[in-house]
């Protein structure tokens, strides 16, 4: 599978149980793309990039620059309350867990 180096959200849009997901590409907000897997949404978000992107060049406007992946360095600065700080840093000790893993934990990773 070609790999896309524009980021895009996925909203899954599936209801009764059904997987079907929506990508939203900010760097091209016209294209929609849409996938009853994550595979297909892929294939939809890479054919439409591809599209729009063939348009822009024969429209002669100039084409966005692809996202680079290494401007992600793993850190973030949160700041929240004293209080939510202190409970969080519990809950992380009570699950033998550094705060930061813990975190981690909780917002869920792949």
């Amino acid at each position: 599978m070609k790999q896309c180096n524009y980021g895009y959200y996925i909203i899954p849009i599936g209801e009764n149980g059904e997987e079907a997901y929506e990508a939203i590409i900010p760097k091209f907000p016209k294209v929609h793309a849409f996938g009853d897997t994550l595979e297909e949404l892929q294939d939809g978000v890479m054919a439409g990039i591809e599209c729009a992107i063939e348009d822009l060049k024969k429209a002669g406007k100039p084409i966005p620059p692809e996202d680079k992946k290494s401007k992600f360095s793993g850190k973030i600065l949160l700041r929240i309350s004293p209080k939510l700080h202190e409970d969080i840093y519990r809950e992380a000790q009570a699950n033998m867990m550094s705060l930061n893993k813990y975190i981690e934990s909780k917002l869920g990773t792949d």
